[in-house]
Order: structure tokens, then C-alpha cells, then sequence
């Protein structure tokens, strides 16, 4: 434990902070061991009882209960470190805040309801006809704390919430609550709480609670309108296959045509007097030849190149990577026999199908 009250009783309002450096807290030991100043496990969020101070070499210094199991003490339990002196400076600021104005100093109760998370808060109580306080400690709300907000009850409450908690000022700025802002800044042994004074111009800075006035409330916020339901999205219009769409300038269907006039070109080769009659339609019907055989070479690759180019036709990609492979292998197989504009006229073809794959 990093924190605890000094003083005569557990009461005590004098809320102090260990410091955590060797030397620092020998320092404070020294000093408050001088005037004989005894420390106390707070009443409010801890179980009352005798703390003292130990110096050690492995572990930071901190207060500790003496004879008695660390387990009974809630604080000693879940400690939050130096944030464990908010809620005694907290209850007494607030002690005093209320008796300025009239109002019984009430009975505080503490409630830590997070684990790992920051969700503490502070309730003071008065008798009944008088007006209750909260003060949010935690920059997390739990589900009772918004409830409590929302109701009835909680506009006749005054309310003191932690500056980083944006979720719970929502709902009370939603629900026209005023609320006081706080924040506490740590001094060298102990904290400051401070709160937010707005002043009518919306210009403010941060003051002691004593001067604290709570803004009168406003009406609470209407609803937002419900947004309309909007109409299911009309389906998108399907799109036209491959073989319906009109052939483009540059694309597939014109570059088949250089590829029949590159077939005609290599049957002429051939010696042949009859070209063959381009088609896009239908793929050659010629038995392939056996590959090797004297004089069969331009026709396996006008083969090769016409199934390739109805592949591109048709924009059939399975049959397409096929032809290519097919045709790759002639040409490493026959690469010495072909001259060299057939060549690159061959290699172009695979790179352009190649490319669409």
C-alpha cells in the first residue's frame, strides 16, 4: 500500500502518499517519526486499522498492517497504488463542501466494483428530504451508475465526476444534470482535488471544491429521430458473358484476327496454294501430326497457334494455359529450325496470352 491517513484516529483527513524512492522515504519516515505521527488504513476505503512504514532492499517502500492478515483490509487487497488517496481527500473535501451549504455531512459509502478496470465511486447519504452526492472516481461507469443517472432520483443528486469519463458526462449533459468536473493533482506526499469552475462565458479554470456552485438544470435532451428504414438496394444487372460481348477495338476478338493471318502467312510457307479460312468459331479439325517427322514442323506450330488464338476467342482460360504450354514446348523443341521473325512473332503470342492468364 502506497497511501494512508495520519493523525490521531483512522478519520483523519490528512491523506498521505509513501513515496516509492529509497532515500525519498527514509526521508519521510524520518520526519514524521520525529513528531511522534501515527498512520492509519483509512475508514473510508480501507479497514481502519495501524499502518507502518517498511524500507526494504527488494521491494519498494510501503505501508503495512503489523500482527494481522493483509486479508481482512479490502484496500490491502486491491490496491490502486498512489489513486488509493483519492477517496479519502474526496470525502473530506466534500464533507465540507456540503456543510457550507447547508446541507448534513451525510455517511460516505465506497464502492470498487472493477477488478482490472477503474470503476470506483463515492455516495454520500444524508437523511431523508436532503440532497444525496456522487462523486465518480473511475473513468469507467458500470451499468448502475448510468442507471442511476437516468432516474428520477438522480436529478436531485449532486454530482462530481472524473474529468476523463466522457461516457458518464454524456449522460448527465443528455439528461440537463449539472456536474462538477474534478480532477487531483499529486503534490510531493499527497493530492489536491480540484474541480472545474465554468463561468458564464464558457471560460473556466480549475478551483478547490469550497468554491464549487452547482449550474441549474436544464431539460433533458429530446430523442434523436429514428432514422427511416432505407429500401433494400436493387440487384446489380447481370453481366453479359463472354461470347455476347461486342468485340472492342485492341481486344481479344481483333487480335485473333492478326493470329489467322499469321496462320495463313505459315501455310504459305508451307508451299500450300489453298490458305486456310479463318474461323472463330470452331476450333481446327487437322489430326496433329507426330512430332519429329520430316516436313510436319510449320504444321504443329499453326496448329499450336490457332488453338491458342480460339483459347483467347472463347476466353477460356483452362484451355488457354494448355495451348501455351503446348506451344512453349514446340518452340524449344524446334527453336534452331525456325528464322528469327517466326521466332518473335511465336514468343509475342505466348507473352500476349500469357498476360491474360
Amino acid at each position: 500500500m502506497q497511501t494512508a491517513v495520519k493523525g490521531a484516529t483512522a478519520d483523519s483527513e490528512d491523506a498521505v502518499i509513501l513515496p516509492i524512492e529509497h532515500d525519498a522515504a527514509i526521508e519521510f519516515r524520518e520526519e514524521h517519526r520525529a513528531t511522534g505521527t501515527e498512520f492509519w488504513c483509512g475508514s473510508v476505503n480501507g479497514c481502519g486499522r495501524k499502518l507502518f512504514i517498511r524500507i526494504g532492499d527488494d521491494k519498494i517502500p510501503h505501508f503495512y498492517h503489523q500482527g494481522e492478515a493483509e486479508s481482512s483490509c479490502r484496500l490491502a487487497q486491491r490496491s490502486r497504488g498512489r489513486h488509493d488517496i483519492e477517496p479519502p481527500i474526496a470525502w473530506a473535501e466534500l464533507r465540507r463542501w456540503r456543510v457550507s451549504r447547508g446541507l448534513p455531512e451525510g455517511k460516505v459509502d465506497f464502492i470498487d466494483p472493477l477488478e482490472k478496470h477503474d470503476g470506483r465511486y463515492l455516495h454520500i447519504s444524508g437523511p431523508r428530504g436532503t440532497r444525496d452526492t456522487r462523486i465518480v472516481l473511475g473513468d469507467l461507469t458500470i451499468v448502475k451508475v448510468k442507471d442511476d443517472a437516468r432516474s428520477p432520483q438522480g436529478r436531485e443528486w449532486d454530482w462530481f465526476v472524473h474529468h476523463s469519463n466522457t461516457e458518464l458526462r454524456g449522460i448527465l449533459d443528455e439528461q440537463g444534470i449539472p456536474y462538477g468536473p474534478i480532477r487531483f493533482s499529486q503534490t510531493k506526499d499527497s493530492a489536491i482535488m480540484q474541480v472545474f469552475l465554468a463561468a458564464a462565458d464558457n471560460v473556466g479554470d480549475w478551483g478547490r471544491v469550497s468554491r464549487y456552485e452547482p449550474a441549474p438544470h436544464r431539460p433533458p435532451r429530446p430523442p434523436a429521430p429514428a432514422i427511416p428504414a432505407q429500401a433494400a438496394p436493387r440487384p446489380a444487372p447481370a453481366r453479359p458473358s463472354a461470347s455476347s460481348r461486342a468485340p472492342v477495338p485492341g481486344s481479344t476478338h481483333e487480335r485473333a484476327d492478326s493470329l489467322e493471318s499469321l496462320r495463313a502467312r505459315i501455310a504459305r510457307m508451307r508451299g500450300s496454294d489453298d490458305a486456310p479460312t479463318p474461323s472463330r468459331k470452331q476450333a481446327p479439325t487437322t489430326k496433329t501430326p507426330t512430332p519429329g517427322s520430316d516436313g510436319q514442323l510449320p504444321a504443329e506450330l499453326a496448329e499450336a497457334m490457332a488453338q491458342l488464338k480460339e483459347a483467347l476467342v472463347l476466353g477460356d482460360r483452362r484451355t488457354r494455359a494448355r495451348c501455351v504450354r503446348r506451344l512453349r514446348a514446340l518452340r524449344r523443341r524446334h527453336r534452331a529450325q525456325l528464322a528469327s521473325e517466326d521466332n518473335r512473332t511465336i514468343k509475342a503470342l505466348i507473352n500476349q496470352a500469357s498476360t491474360s492468364i
